[in-house]
């Protein structure tokens, strides 16, 4: 019985470590649709051998999402943003895939802290957003915000580590806005 017992406290704390929020993972602070722009402020503490892969020049793919409810309208967006990095020219670039803006660091430290401040040009949404919703995001009522990573971008030697390795697990979740009544 005794046995039993052990084995059911171990499989419960398994699954228990198993639901924990990844140590490199995402946590959304704000977001914000300013200028035809979304701004999504972020913490994120990328565990060292996801660093030491970025090092190696692996790329990061993550995705951005965001649906964004106003008065009347519905808007969501997806975009694909890419973090590598360069050995020959020891520069790290955060690209976004859909406008093809390109941005480079010479040191690692400012390309995490872009990775943390994304503003992303919301470019076919961005008429319907500011009609609709408002520039500032003031006739928003629910915004909900999501980073995580692609792991299906992944190079194929990485996908199975990152579908085992908590450090592989960078998703911030829904990250949700509401405006207030009133």
């Amino acid at each position: 019985m005794r046995l039993w017992t052990n084995t059911i406290s171990i499989l419960l704390c398994t699954a228990l470590a198993a639901c924990a929020r990844a140590p490199g993972a995402f946590v959304v602070r704000s977001a914000t649709l300013e200028a035809g722009a979304l701004t999504v402020r972020s913490d994120w503490r990328p565990d060292a051998q996801v660093l030491d892969a970025l090092d190696h020049g692996i790329e990061l793919p993550f995705v951005v999402t965001a649906n964004i409810d106003g008065a009347g309208d519905a808007i969501h967006v997806r975009r694909h943003i890419r973090l590598r990095y360069f050995p020959l020219s020891r520069q790290y670039q955060v690209s976004t895939a859909e406008d093809g803006t390109q941005r480079s660091y010479a040191v690692r430290a400012l390309a995490l802290q872009a990775m943390e401040n994304l503003r992303l040009p919301l470019i076919s949404e961005a008429r319907i957003s500011e009609d609709r919703v408002g520039a500032d995001g003031a006739g928003a009522i629910r915004m909900d915000v999501r980073i995580a990573l692609d792991r299906d971008a992944l190079p194929g030697a990485l996908r199975l580590p990152a579908m085992l390795e908590s450090a592989w697990r960078m998703d911030s979740g829904i990250w949700t806005w509401r405006a207030r009544a009133g």
